[in-house]
């Protein structure tokens, strides 16, 4: 019996982790682990992981999957010069095939947010990453994700 809540355990792991991958030539932080939960039961997981590409880029990974997840969609307005601190802008994106939101904002850098199917969403943020660097990591995660 100990044995078989193990496996579970181990199948479970290897579930979250194919979601935030350890990417070879990047660094690879701790994978983070909270399942979402209300009274009724289980509603999802977040994973978090921090990475820094083989291009030196450092980011947050963010992998939200379940009852939140699966009803989001990337909004259809794109702006620019919000109204809070000026200078914000949002801007629709595909990445690899997939509808994302890219948001940047001058303290806190860029942010991309990406419905991978009905699976879940991706979120990379950075202080210090360009566009492009964010773009990039975005596809190399979704195609190493099983």
């Amino acid at each position: 019996m100990a044995s078989l809540l193990i496996l579970s355990a181990a199948a479970a792991f290897a579930a979250e982790a194919s979601k935030l991958p350890e990417i070879p030539g990047w660094e690879n932080g701790r994978l983070r682990t909270t399942e979402l939960g209300a009274l009724s039961g289980f509603k999802g997981t977040w994973l978090e992981r921090t990475y820094r590409t083989g291009g030196g880029a450092p980011l947050r990974a963010i992998w939200v999957d379940g009852a939140g997840a699966k009803d989001w969609d990337v909004n259809e307005i794109s702006g620019n010069n919000g109204e809070i601190w000026g200078g914000e802008t949002s801007e629709k994106v595909t990445v690899a095939g997939h509808k994302a939101m890219l948001e940047y904002r001058p303290v806190v850098g860029y942010s991309l947010i990406v419905k991978v199917g009905k699976e879940g969403v991706l979120t990379l943020e950075s202080q210090v990453a360009t566009k492009e660097a964010l773009t990039e990591a975005a596809e190399t995660l979704i195609k190493n994700m099983k």
